[in-house]
């Protein structure tokens, strides 16, 4: 599918699909309900946007995963933020930064520097140096 380029931000069109793994070279806005057969590799930030599947494993340096996203792989995250927003699933989630998990989200296991969890998520393990649950 066709990738938009500007500056260093890359963006898909909406509703794309991706047979094959992807790397992209800088940020990636990924429009919603977009599917991934296989990895998916941004060297910069990465915005998932809502309802998007990703089939395979995602490397990037700090990404926003939109609600109701879901990654069957893991998710590497570098030292930027990572945030994983309401009821979206990801096998596992690793970070070498701090990671914010809000409500619904479903993981086997979460390993970040600092993780803050804000409302109930359904986690195997949460592996940090500073653990913090905010509920309501």
């Amino acid at each position: 599918m066709k990738v938009v380029v500007k500056d260093n931000l890359h963006t898909a069109e909406a509703g794309s699909y991706f047979r094959g793994s992807v790397k992209i070279e800088g940020d990636f806005l990924v429009p919603p309900r977009t599917y991934f057969w296989r990895d998916l590799v941004v060297t910069g930030r990465l915005m998932l946007c809502p309802e998007s599947h990703v089939a395979g494993n995602v490397i990037c340096n700090g990404a926003v995963i939109c609600h109701d996203s879901i990654i069957e792989g893991e998710l590497n995250s570098g030292t930027e933020q990572l945030t994983v927003c309401d009821n979206a699933k990801v096998l596992v989630i690793r970070s070498d930064g701090n990671v914010l998990l809000r409500p619904g989200v479903v993981s086997a296991e979460v390993r970040g520097v600092n993780i803050l969890v804000m409302g109930k998520v359904q986690c195997g393990k949460l592996m940090g140096k500073n653990t913090r649950v905010v509920t309501n």
